[in-house]
């Protein structure tokens, strides 16, 4: 999405892919959910809780609000007064925008706030707090959708509407659910067809396209085309991952050391994108430019990823340290069951 964001309107393939791309925050979220609500066995106490999640989220955060803030006023450091500075870049903390894709962890630090709560509520009410979140969801998408399409006019406020808990807290809860039930959703999916779930995620990619054309809302995640098109994505992918079992070892860790790393490179590609562009005026020319971006970014995010795991405070960072004698073991250790 960052890589087409500046082709969109000149570029039918930039406009196509970013459109296949827009279940990215969402599925972060669902996925964040997911994940979270596998790992925690409810051994430790609210305190270590809240500790050992805001280091990994809150630390990373505000270093990289700090670096890309300076990034991003850097020539104007010799004119400006420092208390501005200081005083815009508490705003932008708070608000998420030192940068375009830090309103994520904005996002995350409040649902992780509320997991505590949400938890209990998903064990005790379960059907209650997913219609519930559904409802928050859906509705805070179609405030926004409607705003952005000028039929209805959302009151001011003092940060963006895209930051506030409400509008994503679905996803979150879904992801924590699929963890709850995770042998009864896997067996069912199990029981579906590659082509069953194929079609309809290519139905729910037509009808946002769709939407997305004819609203001129192309840069939004926050509408209900989105909504459907992220849950029957995480249905497509789910089923589509399961076939990759029989692939070969070498490819299969490459994923895993990917996803491994997937959190430092999210942190550090819009830098890489802006430097790419800013160095190389021939990416920003035809199809081919945005091809030959979206793969130097790739690569460059994945070779500091590799280099910044040998450093033990990559954490501080959002990387993850592996220590080299242990690399070889990870991957003889990891099973991928057929």
């Amino acid at each position: 999405m960052h890589v087409t964001a500046s082709y969109v309107e000149t570029s039918v393939m930039s406009f196509a892919w970013n459109q296949v791309a827009r279940f990215a925050v969402p599925m972060f979220i669902l996925l964040s959910g997911l994940s979270l609500a596998l790992s925690d066995r409810g051994s430790i106490g609210k305190r270590e809780f809240f500790k050992r999640r805001y280091n990994k989220i809150l630390l990373p955060y505000l270093i990289w609000s700090i670096l890309y803030f300076t990034y991003a006023q850097r020539y104007n450091f010799g004119s400006a007064e420092p208390w501005v500075l200081l005083t815009t870049l508490g705003e932008h903390m708070v608000k998420g925008t030192a940068y375009v894709h830090l309103y994520f962890l904005v996002i995350i630090c409040q649902l992780y706030l509320i997991y505590p709560f949400l938890k209990s509520l998903l064990r005790t009410k379960t059907s209650w707090t997913l219609t519930v979140s559904f409802i928050s969801t859906l509705v805070m998408h179609m405030a926004i959708y409607l705003h952005a399409n000028q039929l209805i006019v959302l009151p001011s406020i003092k940060v963006p509407y895209v930051i506030l808990f409400p509008v994503w807290v679905f996803y979150f809860v879904l992801g924590m659910f699929v963890a709850m039930r995770f042998n009864e959703i896997s067996a069912f999916v199990g029981k579906l067809t590659l082509w069953q779930t194929f079609v309809p995620w290519f139905a729910s990619l037509i009808v946002l396209v769709v939407d997305s054309k004819w609203t001129d809302t192309f840069a939004s995640s926050t509408k209900p085309s989105t909504l459907l098109y992220t849950v029957v994505s995480a249905l497509f992918m789910y089923r589509l991952s399961t076939s990759m079992t029989g692939w070969p070892r070498k490819v299969l860790n490459s994923v895993c050391w990917f996803s491994t790393h997937s959190f430092f490179i999210y942190l550090i590609h819009p830098l890489i994108i802006s430097q790419l562009l800013f160095h190389f005026k021939g990416l920003r020319v035809g199809d081919s430019g945005v091809v030959m971006l979206f793969i130097l970014t790739i690569v460059c995010s994945c070779v500091l990823a590799y280099i910044s795991s040998r450093f033990k405070f990559v954490h501080l960072f959002g990387g993850v340290f592996i220590r080299p004698k242990l690399r070889k073991e990870i991957d003889k250790k990891v099973d991928y069951p057929n």
